[in-house]
């Protein structure tokens, strides 16, 4: 009888945020968040023999080929995520003029009679037309909860009133940047290098070097 062989098992998958709730951003499973907090920028040779500056991992946590396809993964959907907008499908575009016209509805103009909805439906679709359409909702939900925080001239915002469209619009796109910066976090893991531990002999070697170069860079009295 054969003995069965146990099943390699890869890494937990990460999460998706929740676009309903975009600041509820779902915590990293162990495995990437410990590669996260290990990431540095350093100062390295290249393959090329010169030095740049780059993102590094401490070589023992480097990412193995079903963790990085995991990340690689979780980066596409991310990206998709963040091109649901009216420009890139009608869909998305219809879903975004139901949000801006039940925010009409239910919030008056502070500065226009309802004369000017038309008009004031159009600056929100220019002004909303690259943001994803459950951005825009999020946004939506905050300002009825009057939950938006400072206007760009720290001031609190007025929720008695519909916000401008540059306003739904700066507010959207932090709902946005949520996940943008998971992805982009993400994006410089999987281009970080192996950090080179130099040793011990190295780092004497290169003091001794700058101790003799040091007297020609000294101005003589």
């Amino acid at each position: 009888m054969a003995v069965p062989t146990l099943r390699a098992i890869g890494p937990q998958p990460i999460p998706l945020p929740d676009v309903r709730r975009p600041d509820r951003m779902p915590s990293l499973p162990a495995w990437a968040a410990s590669r996260v907090e290990s990431m540095r920028d350093e100062v390295q040779p290249g393959p090329d023999g010169k030095y740049r500056t780059l993102p590094t991992l401490p070589s023992n946590l480097t990412l193995n080929p079903a963790e990085r396809a995991e990340i690689e993964k979780h980066v596409e959907n991310l990206d998709a995520l963040c091109a649901q907008t009216p420009l890139e499908s009608g869909e998305w575009e219809g879903q975004t003029l139901i949000i801006i016209t039940k925010l009409m509805l239910a919030l008056p103009s502070a500065q226009q009679n309802e004369a000017g909805a038309e008009a004031a439906g159009e600056a929100f679709q220019a002004a909303l037309e690259d943001v994803p359409t459950w951005a825009v909702a999020a946004a939506a939900r905050r300002w009825y909860r009057g939950e938006c925080g400072e206007n760009e001239d720290g001031k609190p915002y007025d929720y008695h009133w519909r916000p401008a469209p540059a306003e739904l619009r700066r507010v959207a796109l932090v709902e946005m940047w949520r996940v943008k910066h998971r992805a982009e976090t993400l994006r410089k893991l999987l281009i970080a290098e192996p950090l080179i531990d130099w040793s011990a002999e190295h780092c004497a070697t290169m003091r001794d070097r700058l101790a003799a170069v040091m007297p020609r860079l000294t101005p003589s009295g």
